[in-house]
């Protein structure tokens, strides 16, 4: 079945491949309200969602908060999650490491066809504020 390409989901996809980063639903929701105060915040999420399905933009999930966050790159590569303040980040491994070749299914039979692997850390802006802070946790 073929999806309409409808104004607001257009709008929706231009928004995030304009973002510089990862935002999530309600990121893009804001930009696009702000500039088009009509549009409804479930037409956002389901644009979002069907842009994803349609593989025009990266959905990652599984970070600290249980938010989903988008991404305009949908080639193959690896994120960061700031543990302080949520940030997003790419992740870039060197091509030796193949870590889907590495990795063993404890479950029998099970065959990985494809992965990401997110790292938790904290970005330099909230290590930043830490120094000042004299509460920094991780050191160089």
């Amino acid at each position: 079945m073929e999806r309409r390409n409808t104004m607001q989901k257009a709008l929706t996809y231009e928004t995030v491949m304009s973002y510089n980063g990862h935002p999530s639903a309600d990121d893009i929701y804001r930009i696009i309200a702000s500039e088009h105060s009509s549009i409804s915040k479930a037409t956002v999420y389901r644009n979002l969602s069907l842009l994803s399905e349609e593989g025009k933009i990266g959905r990652i999930e599984a970070f600290g908060n249980g938010e989903v966050h988008y991404d305009h790159r949908i080639d193959r590569h690896h994120h960061g999650y700031c543990r302080s303040c949520g940030r997003v980040v790419d992740i870039e491994l060197s091509d030796d490491n193949d870590f889907l070749g590495m990795a063993t299914p404890v479950e029998d039979g099970f065959v990985i066809t494809s992965g990401e692997i997110i790292f938790e850390g904290i970005c330099r802006e909230c290590r930043e504020k830490e120094k000042k802070n004299g509460t920094e946790r991780i050191k160089n």
